[in-house]
C-alpha cells in the first residue's frame, strides 16, 4: 500500500511539474511574441527619422561644397551603420520566434549574384579592390530575399576586412549543390576563431569595423531556414572563403526584375513626381532630394492630398503606413484609377515577405526606409529611361 501510494504520489508530481513546464513555455513564446512585436514598432518609429535624415543628407552631399560634401557622406554612413543594427537586431528577434516564413522561388545565380555585385562596386572602388565575378551559373529554388541578405553579409565583410587585393563572387557545382563562394585576399581568420566569429557581438579584432558582430550569427540562422549549409576557409594573411551550399535546381532562365539597390544612373529628362508620406519631414526631405537632381516634385502628407493632386504625374514614392483607413498600396491602386500605368514605389520600413508578393504582384518596386539617394534616383532613372523613345 505504501508503496502505491508512494507511486502515485510521483505520478502526480510529474503530471504537476509537466503542466508548470508546459504553462512556462506558453508565457515564454507570448513573450517572445511580445517582444518581437514591440521590436517591430519600434524599428518602425527609429527608421522614420532616419529615412528622413538620409534624405536631408543626400540633397546636401548634391548641393554643398566639397568639404560639407564629405561631412553629409560622414553622416550618411552613420545612418546606414544604424539602420543595418536596427534591421539587425529585429531580424534576429523574428528569426528567433519563428515569425520568417521562407518564400522559396526559382533563382538564376547569374543575374542575381551580377546584380549583388554590381551593388558593392562603389564600396570597392573606395577602397581601391578589384571586385571580379567567376563562373556563375546553376539555379536554387529558395527565398531571393534572405538570401541576398547572407550574400550581402559576405561580401561586406569581404571588402571591410581587406585591405588590398582582390574579392571574388563565384558558384561551384558539388553534386546535387550549388555552392557560392566569396573569397577574398584579406587579413584572414585563425583556425580556432572560425566558430566564434558566429557568435553575437563578435568581431574581428584586426581592423576597425562599425556594426556590433550580428552579421555572421543572423546568417547562421537564415542559412539553417533556408537549408543552407555555411563553409568558412582562411587562413591568416592569406585571405578566407566565405560558402554558402544550398540543393540545386533544374529551372529554366528568369528574367531579373529592377533591383532598387543597383547603381543609379541619373536621366537626362526630368519627371513630375508625387511624394506620399504622413510624415511632413520626410516630405519635405524627399522633394528637396527630387529639386536637386532636377525633378518636378509634388508633396502630399497623406491619401486625400494625394488624390486631390491633379497630375498628370510620371511616377510616385508612397509611404505604406500612412496613418489612415487606407494603406500605401491600396493609395497607389487608387492613383492608377486616375493616372494609368503609373510607374510607383513603396517606401517603407515594413519588410514582411507577404507585403513583398504584395508589391509584386501590382508591379509596384519595394524600396526600404531609410533610402538614400542611390535607390530613389534609381527608381526614377528606370522610369526615365522606360519612357524614351525607342
Amino acid at each position: 500500500d505504501e508503496l502505491e501510494r508512494t507511486l502515485a504520489e510521483l505520478e502526480q508530481r510529474v503530471a504537476d511539474r509537466t503542466q508548470e513546464l508546459s504553462s512556462a513555455n506558453r508565457q515564454l513564446a507570448e513573450a517572445t511574441r511580445d517582444k518581437t512585436r514591440f521590436l517591430a514598432a519600434a524599428s518602425h518609429d527609429l527608421l522614420q527619422p532616419l529615412h528622413a535624415a538620409r534624405l536631408f543628407t543626400a540633397a546636401l552631399t548634391r548641393d554643398a561644397e566639397p568639404g560639407t560634401q564629405q561631412l553629409a557622406q560622414r553622416i550618411d554612413s552613420a545612418i546606414g551603420a544604424a539602420d543595418g543594427l536596427i534591421r539587425a537586431l529585429l531580424d534576429i528577434s523574428r528569426l528567433d520566434a519563428g515569425g520568417v516564413e521562407p518564400s522559396p522561388e526559382p533563382v538564376a545565380l547569374k543575374p542575381f549574384l551580377t546584380d549583388l555585385a554590381e551593388s558593392f562596386v562603389p564600396m570597392a572602388e573606395d577602397k581601391g579592390l578589384a571586385l571580379r565575378i567567376g563562373p556563375m551559373g546553376g539555379h536554387v529554388h529558395t527565398d531571393p530575399g534572405l538570401l541576398r541578405s547572407i550574400l550581402q553579409n559576405f561580401l561586406s565583410n569581404a571588402l571591410r576586412y581587406t585591405p588590398e587585393g582582390v574579392v571574388l563572387i563565384g558558384t561551384r557545382r558539388r553534386g546535387a549543390r550549388i555552392r557560392i563562394d566569396i573569397i577574398d585576399t584579406g587579413v584572414g581568420i585563425a583556425e580556432d576563431q572560425i566558430e566564434a566569429i558566429f557568435a553575437e557581438f563578435t568581431r574581428l579584432g584586426t581592423v576597425e569595423a562599425e556594426g556590433l558582430g550580428l552579421g555572421l550569427a543572423l546568417s547562421e540562422r537564415i542559412a539553417r531556414l533556408l537549408g543552407g549549409v555555411i563553409e568558412v576557409k582562411s587562413m591568416p594573411g592569406r585571405g578566407s572563403r566565405f560558402s554558402l551550399s544550398l540543393p540545386a535546381s533544374d529551372a529554366i532562365d528568369m528574367p531579373m526584375p529592377y533591383s532598387a539597390s543597383a547603381r543609379a544612373i541619373w536621366p537626362d529628362r526630368a519627371l513630375k513626381v508625387l511624394v506620399v508620406d504622413n510624415d511632413p519631414l520626410i516630405v519635405e526631405g524627399t522633394t528637396s532630394l527630387l529639386g536637386l537632381l532636377g525633378h518636378d516634385p509634388h508633396g502630399a502628407d497623406g491619401p486625400a492630398a494625394a488624390l486631390a493632386e491633379p497630375g498628370p504625374f510620371d511616377a510616385a514614392l508612397v509611404d505604406y503606413q500612412l496613418g489612415a483607413s487606407i494603406d500605401g498600396l491600396a493609395l497607389i491602386a487608387a492613383l492608377r484609377d486616375k493616372h494609368p500605368g503609373l510607374p510607383a514605389a513603396l517606401v517603407t520600413a515594413q519588410g514582411s515577405p507577404d507585403l513583398a508578393r504584395r508589391a509584386a504582384r501590382m508591379g509596384v518596386v519595394l524600396i526600404a526606409k531609410p533610402a538614400g539617394a542611390d535607390l530613389i534616383g534609381g527608381f526614377l532613372a528606370s522610369v526615365a529611361r522606360a519612357r524614351e523613345p525607342a
